[in-house]
């Protein structure tokens, strides 16, 4: 009787199915990684993934949870803001939904509408800030923190001189979102200045932006130069029609605008293509374009998802990649104990230089990829110089690969 019940037991458990544990580690290693990875960008002004890595790993895990949904977390979007200072946003910020390639853009075009007009704007690589004037003076500002509230910032956003404290003409309320960021040329003098100090160069001009809000010198955030482009109006007393008069009527105000151009949806896809050749020659750091239906109405109409509006999406620059195959896995450790990996890969020629290392994160890392030794890899170099590993080609597998050695082995 026993057996018969252990047999029905054992029946009962593999028809339920579940994730081998395998899977459910190599899917809690990437939430570890991704939550990681989140923290470093939006509390501590850091960058421990790249964009592309970011999102070929957050992929990978979307598609394993869809095949295991049992595994999947709760996980928000963005910063958690400071306690001390955590204000409710009137009106949630959302992400953006994001697209990589044309196919996907003439999906997202059609599930918009037919004949709609759209905006093309830079996505400039800052920190969104929201601004809120009543009868024409700045009275709060505020970081996009976790979408549903953000951290008050308006002292620091006044001495940063990035935006105008009084507008002339404005509307009584006003809300606007825009990004806070720091342009090239004050990034380059800013490490002049601190080379010349004996400082070490800061790496990246996004980070800086942030950190600088958290500045308890004020004539410093003067002095770094941010700066700030409206890219869209919230609220205020008359509407306008279209996301055009929005962003005309923040320009005429006062407000530094980001710049925007309208066309119609056959024009779409050749307009982006033509501003993607321009990227170099911009002031700021971009990581794609923001395309945005103009009718509000429509807007209001499409709705939005927990995550993202439905009337605009983000065309992201797609790093280009390259396979080759993964040899071997140094392990370093640091001063404070923490192994690091280094992938050592076949050498490939990538912008003109010869690349045949990458640094992994970390342990978690290396198991979130589910890498091993003989595995076809994708290996780009994020912003044209750092080499990263963004995944593998598990379908070309041949049984030959063997698992990778633990730090100190």
């Amino acid at each position: 009787m026993r057996y018969i019940w252990f047999l029905f037991l054992l029946t009962f458990q593999l028809s339920c199915g579940g994730a081998p544990l395998s899977v459910e580690q190599q899917a809690r290693a990437m939430q570890a990684v991704l939550r990681q990875a989140e923290d470093a960008y939006y509390n501590k002004h850091q960058s421990i993934l790249s964009d592309a890595a970011y999102d070929a790993l957050q992929k990978k895990y979307q598609q394993l949870i869809v095949e295991y949904p049992e595994l999947a977390t709760e996980q928000s979007v963005g910063a958690l803001p400071n306690a001390l200072s955590s204000v409710q946003h009137s009106v949630p910020v959302l992400s953006l939904d994001k697209v990589y390639s044309d196919r996907e853009m003439v999906t997202y075009l059609q599930k918009t509408g037919s004949n709609l007009t759209y905006c093309i704007e830079p996505k400039i690589d800052g920190l969104t800030i929201v601004l809120r004037y009543s009868q024409g003076l700045l009275i709060q500002a505020l970081t996009r923190g976790d979408g549903t509230s953000g951290e008050d910032v308006t002292q620091a956003i006044i001495a940063s001189g990035a935006v105008p404290l009084v507008l002339e003409h404005a509307p009584l309320q006003l809300t606007i979102r825009g990004e806070l960021f720091l342009p090239i040329p004050a990034f380059d003098e800013l490490n002049l200045r601190r080379r010349a100090e004996g400082q070490d160069p800061l790496k990246n001009p996004r980070n800086v932006a942030s950190g600088t809000l958290q500045l308890a010198d004020h004539a410093e955030i003067r002095r770094r130069g941010l700066a700030f482009q409206s890219f869209e109006l919230v609220a205020c007393d008359q509407m306008p029609a279209t996301h055009t008069a929005s962003l005309d009527l923040l320009r005429k105000i006062g407000l530094p605008v980001v710049d925007s151009t309208t066309v119609s949806s056959d024009q779409v896809l050749s307009v982006v293509a033509e501003l993607n050749t321009r990227r170099a020659d911009l002031s700021y750091m971009t990581d794609g374009l923001v395309i945005k239906v103009d009718d509000l109405a429509v807007c209001a109409r499409l709705g939005a998802t927990a995550h993202h509006p439905r009337s605009a999406v983000a065309r992201k620059y797609e790093e280009t990649s390259m396979e080759t195959r993964l040899l071997a896995v140094e392990w370093s450790q640091g001063a404070s104990g923490k192994w690091t990996p280094i992938a050592q890969f076949e050498p490939i020629e990538m912008h003109g230089a010869t690349i045949q290392r990458a640094t992994l994160h970390s342990e978690e890392h290396l198991r979130a990829m589910d890498l091993k030794i003989g595995d076809w890899i994708n290996v780009i170099r994020a912003g044209g110089t750092i080499p990263e590993i963004t995944g593998n080609l598990p379908e070309r597998r041949t049984g030959q690969e063997t698992e990778i050695s633990q730090p100190g082995n």
